[in-house]
C-alpha cells in the first residue's frame, strides 16, 4: 500500500504541476501587469523631492507627462512657474478633497491589473503583433475616463468614481453623463481606446452605416476580449436600457430605415445614436440609450462573423466596406 500510496502522490504532484503551467500561461501570470499610479506619486510630491519626482514621471510617462501637463495643467514642464503651479494644483482644497476620495475609493487597483492582464492575454491571441503597453492611473481632474497611444495607457480614475459622486453633481453632469462614471466600466473604457487607437485609420465613413458598423466591431472584439462582462457593462447600458433594446430590436432597424438615417451624413440625425444622450432621437425618452448604434452595430457584426466564419476579427477590423459586412451578415431583426 505504501508504494502505491507514493506513485499516487507523485502523479498527483506532476499533473498539478501541469495544471498550473498551463493557467499560467492562460492568465498572463508570468507577465502580470503592474500599473504606476501617478495621481499617488503627484499629490506626494514636495519642494524636496520635487526635482526626482519629475524626472520619474518623465521615465515612466514617457510623452504622455507632457499631454498631461498641458490637458489639465495647461503648461509645459519646461515653463519657468511649472513647479509654483503644479504646488498650487496639488495643494487646492478641491483637488486634494477629490483625490483623497479617490483614495478611499480606490485604495489600491489590485482589481485592476489582475483583470487587465487576462484581457491583454486574450487581446494578444487575437493581435499577437500588438507591443505591451504601460498602464498608469492618475488624476484627470475629471476630464478624461481613459487616454491611450501606442505606448500607453493612462486612467483618470477621478473618472470612476461612482455615479452618485458629490464631484460629479458640483459639476452639473447631467444623470445620464454620471452614469458611464463607474468602476464596472473601467475595463470596457480602456478597450474601447485601444482597439479606436489601433483601428481608428480603418474608421474612413461619415455616414451613420459606417459609423454603426465601426462601433460594433468595437463592440465584437470587446465582447472576445472581456466575455465575463455583462453585456449592459460592455455597452455602458444599465440593465433596463439592454432590455428595452432587446424588446424593440425590429422597432429600431424599422425606424432608421423609415427615416433614412441609415446611410445618412448628416449628423444632426445620428448624433444620439453614437454618443452619450439622455435618449435615443425619435425612440423612447424614458428607456432608450444614446449610443444605441453601439448595440445595433454590435449584432449586425456578430451575425457577419457567425456567417463567415473564414474571418479573422483582425481582417474584419481592417474591412473599410460597411456596406459589405451589412449585405453578409443577413441581418433581419
Amino acid at each position: 500500500m505504501g508504494k502505491w500510496r507514493i506513485v499516487f502522490f507523485i502523479t498527483l504532484a506532476i499533473v498539478f504541476v501541469f495544471i498550473f503551467s498551463i493557467r499560467d500561461s492562460e492568465t498572463g501570470e508570468t507577465n502580470v501587469i503592474n500599473i504606476y499610479r501617478f495621481e499617488q506619486s503627484l499629490f506626494a510630491t514636495n519642494e524636496s523631492k520635487i526635482d526626482k519626482d519629475i524626472l520619474e514621471w518623465k521615465k515612466r510617462l514617457g510623452p504622455f507627462f507632457e499631454t498631461f501637463n498641458y490637458e489639465i495643467l495647461g503648461m509645459s514642464s519646461k515653463a519657468e512657474n511649472y513647479k509654483k503651479e503644479l504646488f498650487q494644483f496639488v495643494s487646492h482644497p478641491d483637488m486634494r478633497e477629490a483625490f483623497d476620495t479617490l483614495i478611499k475609493i480606490y485604495p489600491n487597483v489590485d482589481f485592476l491589473e489582475k483583470d487587465l492582464t487576462i484581457a491583454f492575454e486574450k487581446y494578444k491571441k487575437y493581435f499577437p503583433k500588438k507591443e505591451a503597453l504601460t498602464i498608469v492611473t492618475y488624476f484627470s481632474g475629471f476630464n478624461f475616463g481613459v487616454v491611450t497611444n501606442d505606448t500607453i495607457v493612462a486612467i483618470g480614475l477621478d473618472y470612476f468614481l461612482g455615479k452618485d459622486c458629490s464631484f460629479y453633481k458640483r459639476l452639473n453632469s447631467p444623470e445620464y453623463m454620471r452614469n458611464k462614471n463607474q468602476k464596472k466600466f473601467i475595463l470596457p473604457y480602456c478597450f474601447e481606446a485601444i482597439v479606436n487607437n489601433e483601428f481608428g485609420i480603418f474608421d474612413n465613413g461619415n455616414d451613420f452605416l459606417s459609423q454603426m458598423i465601426y462601433k460594433g466591431k468595437i463592440m465584437y472584439v470587446l465582447d472576445v476580449i472581456l466575455p465575463q462582462f455583462p453585456d449592459a457593462d460592455k455597452l455602458r447600458f444599465s440593465q433596463t436600457q439592454l432590455n428595452w433594446c432587446k424588446e424593440n430590436e425590429s422597432n429600431i432597424w424599422a425606424y432608421f430605415i423609415d427615416n433614412e438615417i441609415l446611410y445618412s451624413s448628416d449628423i444632426k440625425k445620428f448624433n444620439s445614436y453614437i454618443n452619450y444622450a439622455p435618449f435615443a432621437k425619435g425612440m423612447s425618452p424614458k428607456e432608450s440609450p444614446g449610443r444605441i448604434a453601439y448595440w445595433m452595430g454590435w449584432n449586425i457584426v456578430e451575425a457577419y462573423m457567425n456567417k463567415n466564419k473564414n474571418i479573422t476579427i483582425e481582417q474584419l477590423m481592417k474591412n473599410t466596406s460597411p456596406q459589405e459586412v451589412l449585405q453578409k451578415s443577413g441581418y433581419k431583426p
